[in-house]
């Protein structure tokens, strides 16, 4: 038998290994308390917000772009600050100031202070989300990493499918001033993780990452990069622009899906009850494309996945209530593929020495789409009455993602020996 206080003893492969057990589960439950309140449990404030603050649709999204902005901006501090001091420090303080902001948004009296209040939340999911968790991940997987970067971000998608049902109820049986303090607590949960669980590198326990030393030599080689020399990639700006169009459109979507389905004549129980197939089937499409990717590519499961986001956003500008349900299933589907691919292959193309400020300044991109959706589109129904013409331009923004996709060629990273095919 293995002696479990002797790295050498730790298993290096398998599922016995760290990196499945420990941080892929760890960051699991971390982005689904952090994505979960900011991205989906907060919809469920939505009409109580209007009706407290005596407000169009419109403003009160602009909170959800003032939010997803701040933490497009403040990520490229965070990306670099998680390079050169560490992921916990700067998870830390991510969960502390998400705690704080719901707190708030408990005592929010007017609309200026629930700008404030999301700009905070914005500083706090620089810290505690998407972006830091994909550094950790992509650090200790070489082979595998579609499946493992597909496993992690599956948290997103049950936070944000559950989180909505869960605050509705306990608006209903408290009020929502009550059920935001409860939100405020959630955060703190994931302290213990952070400094427990979480370990940056496998070097840390003696290990190397999943696929062996060789490996890692080759995902490490060449030099650092500067933001200049990021930017200066065509593959950044193919996958920085994908990511723009479909994180604006699975945000136009699920910050309005609320509010959409209560025009159609959803009861609240019934409209928090469509974020489970949205985002449970992202769940499941982002688990299913991370398994594909390994064995067939990222880029053929990636065109793949947005065709199926296409076929859902096109049910959904329908503005049938009959087809609401294939509509967003077939959506989350697509957008869970589309996620999971886009972090993969962001740490094909860059390799993981300067993974965290790769992932800032992707997230420069993809949280400034996701600032603009819920916004624009509150704005395109404030002036014609319906979502027809925004749930449109969502269609025609992951056309233009395929086209996008369908273009990418990966090369390794400077130094690497050995050629990283997304095809």
């Amino acid at each position: 038998m293995s002696d479990p206080t002797n790295p050498a003893a730790r298993a290096q492969s398998g599922w016995r290994y760290y990196g499945w057990w420990g941080i892929v589960l760890a960051t699991l439950f971390f982005i689904l308390v952090t994505n979960g309140l900011t991205i989906g449990g907060i919809q469920a404030f939505d009409p109580h917000l209007l009706a407290a603050l005596s407000i169009e649709r419109a403003p009160l999204k602009l909170g959800d772009a003032i939010q997803l902005g701040t933490a497009a901006i403040f990520t490229l501090l965070t990306g670099w600050a998680a390079d050169r001091f560490g992921v916990r420090p700067v998870m830390t303080v991510g969960v502390l100031l998400l705690s704080a902001s719901f707190y708030g948004l408990s005592h929010v009296e007017t609309v200026g202070g629930l700008y404030a209040l999301r700009f905070v939340m914005g500083l706090g999911l620089a810290g505690a989300g998407l972006a830091v968790c994909v550094v950790i991940v992509s650090r200790w997987y070489i082979s595998r990493r579609g499946l493992a970067l597909g496993l992690m971000l599956a948290g997103t998608s049950l936070g944000s499918g559950i989180l909505p049902s869960i605050f509705t109820r306990l608006i209903e049986a408290h009020d929502w001033r009550q059920a935001a303090l409860y939100g405020a607590a959630a955060p703190l949960l994931l302290l213990p993780v952070i400094w427990f669980a979480i370990r940056e590198w496998p070097a840390r326990l003696g290990l190397a990452p999943y696929g062996g030393a060789a490996a890692q030599a080759a995902a490490l080689a060449g030099p650092e990069l500067s933001y200049r020399d990021i930017v200066a990639r065509r593959e950044f700006w193919l996958i920085g622009t994908a990511a723009f169009a479909t994180f604006y459109s699975i945000l136009a979507v699920s910050n309005n899906l609320f509010l959409h389905s209560k025009d159609l004549g959803f009861a609240p129980q019934e409209s928090a009850a469509l974020f489970v197939p949205l985002f449970i089937m992202g769940l499941v499409g982002k688990v299913v494309s991370g398994v594909l990717s390994d064995m067939l590519g990222r880029k053929r499961v990636w065109i793949l996945s947005l065709l199926l986001m296409l076929a859902g956003a096109l049910l959904l500008a329908t503005l049938q209530k009959s087809l609401v349900m294939p509509a967003i299933a077939l959506f989350g589907f697509g957008w869970g593929g589309n996620y999971s691919l886009l972090q993969a292959t962001a740490a094909d193309a860059f390799g993981s020495r300067a993974l965290g400020r790769v992932m800032g300044a992707l997230t420069v991109l993809d949280a400034g789409g996701g600032a603009l959706g819920p916004w624009v589109t509150s704005l395109l129904y404030d002036r014609y009455g319906s979502y027809s013409s925004a749930f449109g331009l969502v269609c025609v923004l992951i056309a233009v993602s395929i086209l996008l996709a369908a273009s990418l060629r990966i090369r390794p990273p400077h130094g690497v020996g050995t050629a990283v095919t997304a095809a």
